[in-house]
């Protein structure tokens, strides 16, 4: 039998001419006929040897290329040895192209490369920091001249910098090509009236990335909160809705560190509020034709105090306007200790020396017994220091640190009785750089409390209009009452303990918890008649009265603070009731409250004869 094939091939071939061409490959480039001229630079010994690194002596500086164009930098890549513990902040890096005296490229190594508080691994895209090295491939061309060093401010020599460096020379650059620049800003303590700057250029470019290195001065990450915002050829284009978001992540980055190719999160620290983020502008970069101004929040209408310090990374055409110049080494420095936001600088404090003391006053903003703490500076010629509360004992510590001005761990000096102010002695080569005064918070800790009660929502105002009502437990607090509570429903009193931080949590003990109201009662025992100030912290608004008398409330949205409300009181010798009414709008809803004694002779109890200090 023979077989008979059909005549397909002409009418295959036809149909194949017919179609179109296969797109390009992602990497077709690499076959393409190749450009320019081949280059690297880098440390190897040209001896032949190993000693493939160089050593650059304390206050030095190392070339690591000078070189003609035209040219593109593709590859950058260094490593560093060094006994600094903050060589990452202290070594810095710097690019000038075109025979330039002001760089282009000006940051510390480490926040170049994305992470200025340790040396961690992570590999994105463009940069990155793999198991030791650090590397660039973000491409750098020039047209006349290259040129890349490495500043050493550690104050000691870098003991070994190995570097690579890859290029291609003699290559045809577009007309109109952008410069790389980079720049390092940094605002150690933000303050309320303006947000951190990331970048102000001129000229034409466009972005291509940002890396932020953040820590908070409260230990918490509510600078997160902040908002990016673009102004573009001197036109507002828009703002953000978050730092996280920013950075492609969300809810305060909770899903902890990562390395994506254009977004990641190198370092998350929740105990000291710090982050290092980092946004390559690469599928989405930010063009600009004669100027750009990036800016980011710190918190909710930059409301957070905090060490803010960004990178920005950009294209532009030259020339370009003078970068402002790195601060010190040593003003670049990550702070091992962070002075919190209730401390007082020395340049705020009245201070005098009296031979080898000196006196300092601090001022309290009300009688009461404190915490003070002193927040000593140290350097290599430093040594014991002694400090003393007047009329307290005093506290010797060891103030040797291998850098001057070196912030040095708090040294507490104990509960104090304060009626105005804090006399700190203190016989020391260098002055403390902040003293703090916390008051001793001894709270009301057993309560008795009883609700909800309605408190119905009144349409776009955020008020509680029981708040102003007299309701059935103000007319008779007696604990062994009941009431009409939500719905009808019979509501008692109940014995509550607050917690630690001295809120009673009334989300976890009522419910519902939506607009509506509830009761506490304490007593507060004095052994003898006098005033007092109550420092109280309500979620939302409240009313409080002493003995019947109503001395304090406050309507609107608000949280439960520490200290929040201060209210002059007189108390009675003996027990005197406390009686709380706090209101809920939605959401959150607590209090908490103590007393200032200064005397330390006052107590809290759930009922009179009862109750501890």
């Amino acid at each position: 039998m023979r077989l008979r094939f059909p005549r397909v091939g002409l009418v295959v071939a036809l149909a194949a001419c017919s179609q179109p061409a296969p797109p390009a490959g992602s990497f077709d480039y690499l076959f393409a006929p190749p450009g320019g001229r081949f280059q690297h630079v880098s440390s190897t010994d040209s001896t032949g040897g190993n000693h493939d690194f160089g050593e650059i002596a304390a206050g030095d500086s190392a070339v690591l290329l000078d070189t003609p164009g035209p040219g593109v930098v593709r590859r950058l890549w260094v490593t560093v040895a060094s006994r600094d513990r903050q060589y990452l902040r202290r070594v810095a890096l710097k690019m000038y192209w075109e025979g330039e005296t002001n760089p282009s490229v000006a940051a510390p190594l480490g926040d170049f490369f994305g992470n200025g508080f340790s040396k961690r691994h992570y590999t994105a895209l463009v940069m990155g920091e793999a198991s030791g090295g650090f590397y660039c491939y973000l491409p750098m061309p020039f047209e006349r001249r290259a040129r890349i060093v490495v500043e050493n401010g550690t104050g000691r020599p870098i003991d070994a910098l190995y570097y690579n460096i890859e290029l291609v020379r003699d290559i045809r650059l577009p007309s109109g090509f952008g410069t790389f620049h980079a720049w390092w800003h940094r605002d150690a303590r933000t303050t309320a009236r303006a947000p951190h700057l990331i970048l102000a250029a001129r000229g034409r470019g466009a972005l291509v990335g940002v890396s932020l290195n953040a820590q908070s001065y409260a230990k918490n990450l509510a600078f997160l909160e902040g908002d990016e915002t673009y102004t573009v050829d001197g036109e507002r284009r828009g703002q953000g809705t978050g730092t996280e978001d920013y950075f492609n992540s969300g809810w305060y980055f909770d899903e902890g560190t990562y390395a994506g190719p254009y977004t990641g999160l190198i370092v998350k620290d929740d105990t000291l509020g710090r982050v290092a983020a980092y946004r390559w502008h690469l599928p989405d970069a930010v063009p600009f034709r004669d100027s750009l101004r990036v800016t980011i929040e710190h918190g909710t209408e930059n409301g957070e105090v905090a060490d803010y310090a960004t990178m920005a990374y950009w294209y532009q055409t030259e020339p370009h306007a003078p970068l402002p110049p790195l601060p010190p080494p040593d003003a670049r420095r990550v702070p091992a200790v962070v002075i919190p936001l209730a401390a007082v600088p020395l340049d705020s404090l009245h201070w005098q020396r009296r031979g080898a003391t000196t006196v300092m006053t601090l001022p309290v903003p009300r009688p009461d017994r404190y915490t003070v703490v002193v927040y000593p500076v140290g350097g290599p010629d430093s040594d014991r220091a002694t400090f003393r509360v007047a009329g307290g004992p005093g506290r010797t510590a060891l103030l040797v640190a291998a850098d001057s001005n070196t912030l040095l761990p708090a040294v507490p000096l104990g509960a104090v009785s304060v009626r105005d102010s804090v006399r700190l002695e203190a016989r020391v080569r260098h002055l403390p750089a902040a003293i703090e005064a916390l008051p001793l918070h001894l709270w009301a800790t057993e309560w008795h409390v009883v609700g909800p009660f309605p408190s119905p929502h009144v349409v776009g105002k955020e008020i509680s209009p029981a708040l102003d009502s007299v309701l059935a437990p103000e007319r008779s607090p007696d604990l062994a009452g009941s009431y009409a509570g939500v719905n009808g429903q019979s509501v008692h009193w109940r014995r509550v303990t607050a917690g630690p931080d001295g809120r009673v949590r009334l989300t976890r003990i009522f419910k519902p918890t939506d607009w509506v109201l509830a009761y506490g009662q304490a007593w507060l025992y004095s052994p003898r008649a006098g005033p007092t100030t109550l420092l109280l912290g309500a979620d939302d608004g409240h009313v409080l009265w002493v003995n019947g008398e109503r001395v304090s409330e406050r309507q609107g949205r608000h949280t439960s603070e520490p200290d929040d409300v201060a209210i002059p009181v007189r108390l009675e010798a003996g027990w005197n009731r406390v009686l709380v009414k706090v209101a809920n709008l939605d959401g959150g809803w607590a209090f908490q409250v103590r007393a200032a004694d200064p005397d330390g002779v006052l107590r809290w109890g759930a009922g009179p004869g009862e109750g501890s200090r």
